[in-house]
């Protein structure tokens, strides 16, 4: 009775902690992936859209239009 008070019964809140603490750790370190997966995407995403406007706004400074390129430089600055 006396070992099962002192030594099993701590034993278990112990590994009870344990399995809790180990549970969340798996959470923090899926949402972190997680995390970093969608800044991954967003960052590919404004890189294919920067550069898609840059190759269409090349292509109308080529046909001479330049005034779209002045016009829409602000948002290339900002997807940049």
């Amino acid at each position: 009775m006396l070992v099962n008070y002192l030594i099993k019964a701590p034993n278990k809140n112990v590994d009870a902690l344990s399995k809790q603490m180990d549970t969340r750790s798996e959470l923090k370190r899926q949402h972190h992936a997680a995390f970093q997966y969608r800044l991954k995407r967003f960052a590919a995403t404004k890189v294919g859209l920067t550069s898609a406007f840059l190759a269409g706004a090349a292509v109308q400074a080529g046909k001479g239009e330049t005034s779209l390129v002045r016009k829409y430089g602000w948002l290339v600055r900002l997807l940049a």
